[in-house]
């Protein structure tokens, strides 16, 4: 026996004469400053634990030494160093929501630091734009000078400014713009290293028209009139514009009086730019609020679920359990791709955010079948007297422990790229970085897996391009390669898991580790049909897996998809629906093209 194969795991050196433990300690703390790193290293600590599990130490610990415990410092630094970030990034999504823009300026009028409003609005100087030369001229004196000149006059005679761009100086349009010299501003509560701060407000890029309307409970015709008048200045042209007759427009504007206790338009229009709201951004309705497609239920021990529903509402009910994110059919981003075909159809999907997620209240499960009696409170709030359901990836677990305990209520279930716990797949280093998390540490050493799932979405979350550049890279799968570098898959991914984890990241921690340790009820005891969609390339939930589930159900059809990975619901969602819905449908066969 050579003397190197005699050495414990963590003695054994590399040619650079690295040991395996210098080298994971080195990737511990390099994680714990770079945080997109924590795939990596997730995958030489699974490693490492295989290695203890060979070598029979049922505690990682035992022949990891100190290893283990750079790992827990490690991970206190990282703790630190991402609550800074997100705090920064937190702070940054406040100001950014404001209507009102702030700028913060050095001492040559150059920019330090600028929000979304300050960048956008019509009625702002573009700052980035501005030579130092560019004239400004005060409101209240007519004199002009460069930004960089009013910066140094306002610190010198510690008084605030009211400044114009040249061309709107006979106008009103920027007469909201006010520069703060340092003095002032830090008073403020303005940081010192700030020279100067230019704030500006457009009330017509605010939000306060909509807010306005609805305080004054205004029709929808009402607040139609309303912004269109805002917009031209001229109830004719208002009227015009929403092709309905003077005499009408002069009806409407005669009721918004009256609702709103106001003398006139000028009277109106300054109470719509003293509204709260005039300091909040301006938005669209959204398609999500117009159909209502985020709802709460108050549950009967008063925990609150939530659902997402699209669809007629007395269609055929669909339960959908999606996986970790919960944006592989994204009815709340995009609800104008599936309502179509719902409609067409007659089905309502209706979407689980199962407890801890989104805005369902955090319970803790001793089982997934514990999640049943929401489910059954949800179907017969709803008047849902049978339904089907179906499932994608690790949301799976929860779908067949509700089909276990329901069933009597269910016609059919379908599962895309379902987990399986009881298959183990020889080589978990050729799988996806979520397999060795919930198949490996997740099963072996749940201790070790709580403390890391919660690092990793946080990385996802700050690094999500890397991220899925991974999962591109590992992909042998042309269709998931494709569906994985579009950026509104990354995106909608990124918004998705950030909601869904903004409360508490316990119910993800929890579901993933009763996929992990193995379901506590028999999938043989359902009896009713489950049909299977699994992607031949899938290396995630790798098709054996699958094949193992369909051999213990005793009533199944499964569909091998070739040239298909595991992400084949993001674009063949129809045919999986159709199929929840005991309608005709034709399994895909090969990748044609893929549309998000």
């Amino acid at each position: 026996m050579s003397r190197e194969s005699a050495l414990p795991t963590e003695e054994k050196q590399t040619q650079a004469g690295e040991t395996d433990t210098d080298r994971l300690t080195h990737l511990v703390y390099e994680a714990s400053l770079d945080n997109s790193l924590w795939p990596e290293l997730i995958l030489e600590l699974t490693a490492r634990l295989s290695e203890a599990e060979k070598n029979g130490h049922g505690d990682p610990s035992v022949e990891l030494g100190e290893t283990a415990q750079h790992f827990n410092r490690a991970m206190q630094i990282s703790e630190r160093i991402v609550s800074l970030q997100e705090k920064e990034q937190q702070l940054t999504s406040v100001i950014d929501a404001l209507a009102v823009g702030i700028a913060l300026l050095d001492d040559d009028g150059k920019v330090i630091l600028e929000n979304n409003a300050a960048c956008t609005s019509p009625s702002v100087p573009r700052l980035h734009r501005i030579e130092e030369t560019l004239p400004l001229i005060a409101a209240d004196t007519g004199e002009g000078g460069s930004l960089a000149g009013w910066v140094r006059k306002a610190n010198l005679s510690g008084e605030s400014k009211n400044l114009l761009r040249a061309e709107d100086a006979d106008g009103e349009e920027g007469s909201n713009t006010l520069l703060l010299p340092r003095e002032v501003a830090t008073s403020m509560g303005f940081p010192a290293r700030a020279a100067a701060v230019l704030l500006s407000f457009n009330p017509d890029d605010s939000d306060a028209l909509r807010a306005f309307a609805a305080d004054a409970m205004l029709t929808e015709r009402e607040t139609d009139l309303l912004c269109a008048l805002h917009d031209t200045s001229n109830l004719r042209e208002a009227a015009s514009s929403l092709d309905i007759a003077y005499e009408s427009a002069r009806t409407y504007l005669k009721r918004i009086f009256a609702k709103t206790g106001t003398t006139g338009q000028a009277d109106l229009f300054q109470r719509i730019a003293a509204s709260p709201a005039a300091f909040l951004k301006r938005r669209a309705p959204n398609a999500q609020e117009s159909l209502r497609i985020r709802r709460l239920l108050k549950l009967k021990d008063g925990r609150t679920l939530e659902y997402f529903t699209l669809g007629p509402e007395d269609g055929y009910p669909i339960l959908y359990f999606d996986a970790l994110s919960g944006s592989s059919i994204d009815v709340v981003g995009a609800p104008d791709r599936y309502l179509p075909f719902l409609h067409r159809h007659g089905l309502r999907l209706v979407t689980i955010c199962r407890p801890g997620g989104f805005r369902s209240t955090m319970r803790h499960l001793n089982s997934l079948r514990d999640y049943a009696p929401d489910i059954l409170e949800l179907c017969d709030t709803l008047g849902f007297e049978r339904f089907s359901a179906l499932s994608y990836s690790f949301g799976s677990g929860a779908a067949l422990a509700v089909t276990h305990e329901l069933q009597d209520r269910m016609d059919r279930l379908v599962l895309s790229s379902p987990a399986y716990p009881k298959y183990r797949h020889p080589n978990w280093r050729e799988l996806d970085l979520f397999y060795q998390l919930s198949g490996v540490v997740g099963r072996r050493w749940p201790g070790t897996f709580r403390q890391i799932l919660p690092f990793l979405i946080r990385s996802v979350l700050q690094n999500t391009d890397r991220y899925f550049d991974r999962h591109v890279a590992r992909s042998v799968s042309a269709s998931d390669i494709a569906i994985l570098s579009s950026p509104i898959t990354r995106q909608r991914t990124h918004n998705m898991l950030a909601e869904r984890t903004a409360i508490t990241m316990e119910g993800m921690v929890e579901e993933n580790l009763l996929n992990a340790q193995g379901w506590d009820f028999d999938v043989a005891n359902i009896t009713l049909p489950v049909t299977i969609f699994h992607g031949v390339d899938d290396n995630v939930c790798p098709i054996p897996g699958a094949r193992v589930l369909a051999a213990d159900l005793p009533d199944v059809t499964l569909h091998e998809l070739p040239e298909f990975g595991h992400y084949h619901i993001f674009t063949q969602w129809p045919c999986m629906i159709a199929a929840a819905a005991g309608r005709p449908y034709d399994a895909p066969s090969e990748v044609t093209s893929v549309s998000i």
